[in-house]
């Protein structure tokens, strides 16, 4: 496979010859070496030396003369300054290697330069690049080797055979710093495996905020009919254009890019460039991703390197206000001297999108560090003061940053915000990911920001990208960046020196480095493509995409081709002209291993069941209106009408509430195949107005003629014209002029302002408009079986007009109510004739008035369309008729360039913070003013003298509905064994102020009120004891019993225990005797109400003190 590399920083190109080295040759390196050397499990000196191709021996000088450097504008390369192919040798681990290299001309963008800039702007500026850059392979091996190498300073690159890959730079002496210094013998160089580095390994929770700042007070996508339209009206707009399909084209977007100071300080001068050039390839590479469906370049135009903080750009933590300061300052320092096309005369490029990468930690919403690494603006893209972003340098990951938020310049959402990606039972999250996490892809793009970027090219608000800038010098290198930095160096790059891996698990889903407190983090970006990996089926493999594979192995670059076209779907209407679609997929075959995405168109249109509708079939426009009936406004439910007045976009909905004064748009866009206006056949699609030529094909260049034949010469009927100023008496009607059944193009106007009103009647005397003296309101009035537009300015004179034709005779009338100033009419009756009248009169082409403008303000546009007309009447015909190499071009100029008043910019209402019960949502307002087409200044709330919009309100006031409630579990009952815990469970109101019927919550999800439980195995049944009772004998010896019972844990009586173990009932006893004679004082005598005595002494009781006392008289002496 063949293998795709890329050059990136300090480490570029590597391809040496070397000879042995010799064990004498005594060094002494810097600081930094001796730290890098000890990383290395092991390594080898070498001295490569420049041979010719056969192998013999040239030079031992390696390194680039600096003499060869090159500016941007040298086209072709001089071979005299730049030596296009050099050989080298070296040897190393018992093998030699002989390198054969070619000087890699192509770069960046021809305009390219880096400036410096002061603390009072640019102190200096280069437009050259080192011709140091060299790609090949090994001499006899070209199909199985690579080998990229920068010879700028010493030899820096990598040599990649079937079996390893060897990394080699230069050592530097120090004492080289000496002018007088030289390596007479050869320059030592490291060579080193990668196998043999010390394995070590990016992370906090991150993620991007997004700028709400949209340029309009709606999305610029439409969701209703199609979830990603195709186009949309510019500025308000509408021009008539004929484009009908959605087709793919290359873009161009020509960047600068800006690093801050902390970057300087970060990164060192030496190296920034290199740096940067290596992040903003890898953003270019994810830009040429077939998955992204459209061909993006993204060509570095510009470098600027800020040394000291600028007196009118703030950056710091807070993104935010960061952001707004380096749009507005990037906007300020933008070329307008160059359209991308020419070289500008000042030298400094035009840009089309500004990157700023700052080491700052940012953070949406304050100045303090935290988890954001970037902010754009949405759909910004070619808008000079949005097309921007901010961006914290992390190293190599930070060109994810970057293409993400230049993602968002091209008006893509993040993955699951408002679209299904990223959601369950939907494709994973990708680069548009909110929160980058170890399950991102951050190689590809998602269906959803397809769809996204496509819209947003489809539209036209890309065109500033259309343009393909010349030549360029050099493409970006072709290195793999984890063969540039390896795993341990992107951690350097990201927390510092003495970062490294520390994890070694999916390295290519996610990079693990020490940190400056010595704990493993990560940032959930996975390492840089081309960087070393290995898992268990992997012994040795590089990282490709997110994923680990064989170590030299690379998708074949494979171009897109377009599949068939599918079949024509399912017409948008049954009658009156509808549209289908057909698309097709870049599937045959995908572009796959960075091949080009397909160019050409994907979706087309065609025109679909023309015929008319039948009679007093309801209007297709308020049918769609209707459909609003049971949908609440406000809280309130209306009878909707299409609202036909002006000052709409013509294929949005606007529909008016029967009965009430005000209207609204109901939907962004009408279904596709609706009338733009009643008195034109284009249609709606995708939100924007399409032509329609008369024989009903959308795009079609028929028109009817005079007549309102379609393709027609105008032969077919003859035009009527007049002026009534007929003096009559005022206050009543008077007739004005007939108009025969067929008539077309009618046109009656007062040639002044009165207080006349301009009437119109059948020939049975039935008024249409203005009769019964009762005056109606200017509108539309469907009369005649066409549409007459009544309408009474309050600055023009009024006038009624009609395209016809006429289904029965009419009569034009005047209401006097003073002087008749004269009314002027015209229109055109049909007549029979033979022939088409080619031969009677002739055809050319002519210029039409120009148009309208097409903004009212900040710049727009008129043209002077080309028609075919009429010699004798100049009435316009089908195009056939005149000469088409005569035809002249259609004229445009610039009109309304003055600035437009300022208005108030009202982004969308963001979710509210609740969904019930009473939240709030906020909104972002500005006070913005158009001073371009596509340019918007920021002007001080003061500057609009309108009443400020709210930017919070309150939202979904209704109350929750009830919910269950459930107390806590009881407990387990009983204690021991299987049992039940239970609890109560109310239906409460949100607050829980209110318990309401059961019933008024959902009985499905009704929380259960009982659950098993058990609190282990139950003890067996026991022998319970009670109490002694008294001993039988009052005196000596006699018996005493207690009760015996086997119960169980319960209590409960039981026959399980043993009766072995079962205690016993009954036990001997013994009374001590009383031997206190009864005092003579008391009488010994049985108690009256004592029967049983005799029973006492029959069953010896006697011995018991209680029965001795009742019956004393009979257990005496006894």
């Amino acid at each position: 496979m063949e293998i795709l590399w890329k050059t990136f920083t300090w480490i570029l190109s590597l391809v040496m010859a070397s000879s042995e080295f010799h064990s004498d040759y005594r060094l002494s390196y810097s600081s930094q070496e001796e730290e890098f050397l000890t990383y290395l499990e092991h390594y080898q000196l070498t001295i490569p030396i420049r041979v010719d191709q056969n192998g013999a021996f040239l030079s031992f000088t390696v390194k680039n003369d600096k003499h060869s450097r090159r500016r941007r504008s040298m086209d072709p390369i001089d071979p005299q300054q730049a030596v296009s192919k050099l050989f080298f040798k070296l040897s190393a681990y018992g093998k030699h290697f002989h390198l054969n290299l070619t000087l890699n001309t192509d770069f960046v963008s021809k305009h390219f330069t880096v400036e410096y800039w002061g603390k009072d702007g640019p102190q200096w500026k280069h437009d050259f690049l080192d011709n140091c850059h060299y790609t090949g392979y090994l001499q006899d091996q070209r199909s199985t080797t690579k080998v990229a190498l920068s010879n700028c300073v010493g030899l820096h690159g990598v040599i990649a055979t079937e079996d390893e890959e060897y990394f080699i730079e230069p050592l530097k002496n120090t004492t080289e710093d000496s002018k007088h210094f030289s390596y007479e013998n050869g320059h030592p160089h490291v060579i080193y495996k990668k196998s043999t580095l010390q394995q070590r390994h990016l992370y906090d929770h991150s993620h991007c905020g997004v700028s709400d700042l949209l340029r309009s007070g709606k999305p610029w996508w439409l969701n209703d009919t199609s979830a990603f339209p195709s186009s949309l009206p510019i500025n308000g707009t509408h021009i008539h254009q004929r484009q009908k399909r959605s087709v793919s084209i290359e873009r161009f977007v020509e960047t600068l890019v800006v690093a801050d100071k902390m970057m300087v300080g970060y990164h060192g001068r030496k190296d920034i460039e290199h740096y940067i050039l290596s992040v903003m390839n890898i953003v270019a590479k994810l830009y040429r991703d077939s998955s992204l469906g459209n061909v993006v370049n993204i060509i570095v135009a510009r470098l600027i390197v800020l040394t000291e903080d600028q007196p009118n750009l703030e950056i710091n933590h807070h993104a935010d206000k960061s952001l707004d300061s380096f749009c507005k300052w990037q906007k300020s320092i933008l070329s307008h001297q160059s359209d991308g096309n020419t070289i500008p005369e000042n030298g400094i490029a035009h840009h089309d999108n500004a990157v700023l990468i700052t080491r700052y930690d940012i953070c949406t919403y304050k100045n303090k560090p935290c988890g954001t690494l970037g902010l754009a603006s949405v759909a910004g893209m070619c808008e000079p003061e949005r097309s921007c972003s901010i961006n914290e340098d992390i190293g190599l990951g930070s060109a994810f940053t970057i293409a993400h938020e230049i993602g968002h310049n091209f008006g893509m959402n993040h993955d699951g915000i408002g679209n299904s990606c990223g959601t369950k039972g939907h494709e994973a999250a990708k680069l548009m990911a909110a929160h980058i996490t170890a399950n991102t892809n951050p190689f590809s793009w998602s269906a959803c920001s397809r769809d996204y970027i496509t819209s947003f090219l489809d539209s036209g608000r890309g065109t500033c990208l259309d343009n393909e800038p010349p030549k360029r010098d050099f493409l970006y290198p072709a290195v793999a960046p984890g063969q540039v930095y390896d795993a341990d160096e992107q951690c350097r790059f990201q927390y510092g020196a003495t970062s490294r891996q520390c994890k070694y698990g999916e390295v290519c889903r996610e990079l693990w480095c020490l940190s400056k407190s010595n704990r493993c983090v990560t940032n959930s970006i996975p390492a840089a493509e081309g960087t070393l990996c290995q898992t268990g089926n992997i012994e040795k493999g590089w990282c490709y995409q997110g994923d680990c594979v064989p170590f030299g192995t690379w998708p074949q670059s494979i171009d897109g081709g377009w599949g068939p076209w599918s079949l024509w779907g399912e017409c948008s209407r049954t009658c009156g002209g509808g549209v289908s679609s057909s698309l097709r997929h870049c599937d045959s075959p995908a572009p796959s291993g960075g091949g080009k995405y397909c160019l050409g168109e994907r979706k087309r249109y065609r025109s679909c069941n023309t015929d008319p509708c039948p009679l007093g079939a309801r209007d297709f426009r308020e049918k769609q209106c209707a459909d609003f009936d049971n949908m609440p406004f406000r809280g309130k439910y209306y009878n909707w009408k299409p609202y036909t007045g002006g000052g709409v976009k013509p294929c949005a909905l606007n529909c008016l509430a029967e009965g009430y004064n005000f209207y609204t748009e109901r939907s962004p866009a009408v279904i596709d195949g609706t009338q733009c206006n009643a008195d034109s056949l284009d249609i709606c699609i995708n939100g924007e107005c399409k032509h329609v030529g008369c024989d009903n094909i959308l795009g079609s260049d028929a028109r009817e003629d005079r007549c309102r034949v379609c393709g027609g010469d105008g032969s077919t009927c003859d035009a009527i014209e007049g002026f009534f100023n007929d003096s009559l008496p005022r206050g009543g009607y008077m007739e004005v002029v007939q108009i025969p059944r067929g008539s077309v193009h009618i046109e009656v106007k007062e040639v002044a302002m009165s207080k006349n009103y301009i009437a119109l009647k059948s020939e049975g005397d039935d008024y249409y408009i203005n009769g019964a003296w009762t005056i109606d309101w200017p509108r539309k009035f469907d009369v005649a079986g066409t549409a007459f537009h009544y309408k009474r300015p309050t600055d023009e004179p009024e006038s009624l007009e009609a395209l016809g034709p006429t289904s029965e005779n009419l009569i034009v009338m005047v209401l006097l109510q003073e002087q008749n100033l004269g009314i002027r009419y015209k229109f055109n009756v049909p007549i029979t004739r033979t022939g088409s009248g080619d031969n009677e009169v002739g055809f050319t082409w002519n210029h039409q008035p120009w148009s309208e403008c097409s903004a009212t303000c900040a710049g727009g546009v008129q043209r002077q369309e080309v028609v075919c007309k009429r010699l004798d009447d100049n009435s316009i015909v089908q195009n056939n008729y005149c000469d088409p190499d005569s035809k002249p071009p259609e004229n445009q100029r610039t009109c309304n360039t003055e600035p437009c008043p300022p208005e108030w910019f009202i982004g969308d209402w963001l979710e509210c913070s609740k969904t019930c019960d009473g939240g709030m949502r906020t909104r972002a307002v500005l006070c913005i003013r158009k001073i371009g087409p596509s340019e918007e200044e920021t002007l001080d709330y003061s500057g609009c003298l309108t009443h400020r919009p709210i930017e919070k309100e309150p939202c979904n006031n209704q109350s929750c509905p009830p919910q269950w409630v459930a107390l806590d579990w009881s407990e387990c009952t009983p204690k021991c064994g299987p049992g039940f815990k239970h609890r109560i469970v109310l239906c409460k109101s949100s607050d829980l102020s209110k318990t309401f019927p059961a019933t008024q919550c959902s009985e499905e999800s009704k929380p259960p009120v009982r659950i098993r439980c058990s609190l282990g195995r139950c003890p067996p049944p026991r022998w319970v004891a009670g109490d002694w009772g008294q001993c039988s004998a009052q005196c000596g010896l006699g018996q005493q019993m207690r009760t015996v019972q086997c119960l169980s844990y319960t209590g409960q009586a039981s026959s399980d225990c043993p009766e072995t173990s079962r205690p016993p009932s009954m036990q001997q006893c013994e009374s001590k005797c009383d031997s206190t004679p009864i005092s003579s004082t008391e009488e010994c005598k049985d108690v009256n109400k004592v029967a049983y005595c005799p029973l006492v002494l029959k069953f010896k009781f006697c011995s018991r003190a209680y029965f001795r006392q009742m019956c004393c008289k009979t257990c005496q002496g006894h």
